[in-house]
């Protein structure tokens, strides 16, 4: 009876430490947001122009600043993976020059629209953040 006793212990022990190894594994692997694909940035665009109601030329103009700014986003995020600081500062800055560079070609109705559809893109990524946060 001690025997079965002590295989049990040692049998809930091993169980235990499987399970947080398991779970640590899991929790801790960094989430890799991955970068748009062409075909992802053609859809970004696309939209854009339903929105803004872009003319062909204006549109021609921003799908080069959007495949521009994906193209250099990844080649300068290729050698920071590790620092998530200088990443997520490598992001923004890329982020806000597409931005200016879009607003750019706009006219001063699309420039409202467009500050617009900004504002809401940053507010729902703070609620993401906020949500983050609350998980943790």
């Amino acid at each position: 009876m001690q025997l079965s006793n002590s295989v049990l212990k040692h049998t809930g022990l091993c169980c235990t430490i499987i399970l947080f190894t398991l779970v640590g594994t899991i929790l801790g692997q960094p989430r890799r947001r991955t970068l748009p694909d062409s075909s992802e940035i053609e859809v970004m665009v696309d939209t854009l122009a339903a929105n803004l109601t872009l003319s062909d030329s204006v549109k021609s103009k921003v799908n080069r600043v959007y495949f521009a700014s994906f193209t250099e986003l990844k080649k300068e995020l290729g050698g920071n993976r590790d620092d998530f600081r200088a990443m997520r500062n490598i992001r923004r800055e890329i982020t806000e020059k597409r931005e200016k560079d879009t607003m750019a070609l706009l006219n001063d109705k699309q420039k409202k629209a467009f500050t617009k559809i900004i504002e809401k893109r940053h507010n729902q990524m703070r609620e993401r953040m906020k949500e983050r946060r609350r998980q943790f």
